[in-house]
């Protein structure tokens, strides 16, 4: 049962943090992720899976300061919109995974976005995304290497 206490201590003392790992840390809120992306602008990877108390805030201070982030797993996330995998797509060019599995206030535009300015997407996964429509899978066919 991590807590926001935990996390960012490890940011502070870990500047070159380059993967963090919390899935299913429900406790967790945007302060905990918020401290890692302020204090540690090399991760390259985040699962943040089942952390439900997550906000747009939290994923998009991700998207703001680490621009190398390639690895990106916010599944059941259920409070993230559009605004949040926009910003991701917007500032982690070089992203390859995405997982958005049970996000269900996601639309096609945030995945359209992603298509459109990911080049290096290689993985997404979509399931229980109850807003998308076949318009932002063609999307990703269509901007697929």
């Amino acid at each position: 049962n991590l807590t926001d206490a935990a996390i960012p201590a490890v940011a502070n003392k870990c500047p070159r943090l380059a993967s963090l790992n919390v899935w299913g840390c429900r406790n967790l809120t945007d302060a905990a992720i918020t401290a890692v992306a302020n204090k540690c602008p090399r991760l390259a990877s985040l699962n943040v899976w089942g952390c439900r108390n997550l906000t747009d805030a939290a994923i998009t201070a991700v998207a703001d300061k680490c621009p190398d982030l390639v690895s990106l797993d916010v599944t059941s996330c259920s409070n993230l919109t559009d605004a949040a995998i926009t910003a991701v797509a917007d500032k982690c060019p070089y992203l390859a995974s995405l997982n958005v599995n049970g996000c269900n206030k996601l639309t096609d535009a945030a995945i359209t976005a992603v298509a459109d300015k990911c080049p290096h997407l290689a993985s997404l996964g979509v399931w229980y995304c109850r807003k998308l429509t076949d318009a932002a899978i063609t999307a990703v066919a269509d901007k697929c290497p």
